[in-house]
């Protein structure tokens, strides 16, 4: 019983992931957020933002080799209105508890210190076909796990035989 239910499990979460993959790839890039960032980088729209002391630090280890980043929040002022954001920084610990920020005219709340990379990202969504791959790994893994719950389904329970010992 505990097999089929294993089986089941591992199905389900199969299809999810296939699912996911293929709603991702059909997906693609967020629109939107690439033009917002198209916008604020052809714009120029930027500003000094002041860092907050408090932070973040986060350790993982990669291949053993620990590498920390730090999470920092920002505010900025812009027409008498306060505005807040946050970035991480992957090497070191900032100098200075200043930040360039860019952030979006018609909307100060839409705002980032490097849309320059966070645009490749999307960009990078809309021409990546990774997804599509792990999408079609899922669903050929899904298969398998569909056909290994149909056999734990046919499988006869065994009759227990007791053997005579000859005294």
């Amino acid at each position: 019983m505990k097999d089929k239910f294993y089986s089941i499990l591992v199905l389900f979460i199969a299809v999810f992931c296939c699912k996911n993959c293929s709603t991702e790839y059909i997906k693609g890039g967020d629109n939107k957020a690439i033009s917002n960032y198209e916008k604020m980088l052809f714009d120029n729209s930027t500003i000094q933002a002041e860092l907050y002391d408090e932070y973040k630090e986060t350790t993982i280890k990669i291949a053993g080799i620990p590498m920390k980043t730090y999470k920092f929040r920002y505010h900025f002022d812009l027409d008498g209105n306060t505005y807040e954001g946050e970035h991480t920084f992957d090497v070191d610990l900032p100098k200075s508890n200043k930040l360039t920020v860019y952030y979006l005219k018609g909307d100060p709340d839409f705002n980032l210190a490097n849309p320059k990379s966070e645009l490749a990202k999307e960009k990078e969504k809309n021409s990546s076909n990774s997804s599509l791959y792990w999408a079609i790994g899922w669903g050929i893994f899904s298969l398998m796990a569909l056909f290994g719950v149909i056999n734990e389904f046919k499988k006869k329970p065994e009759s227990e035989t007791e053997i005579e010992t000859a005294e």
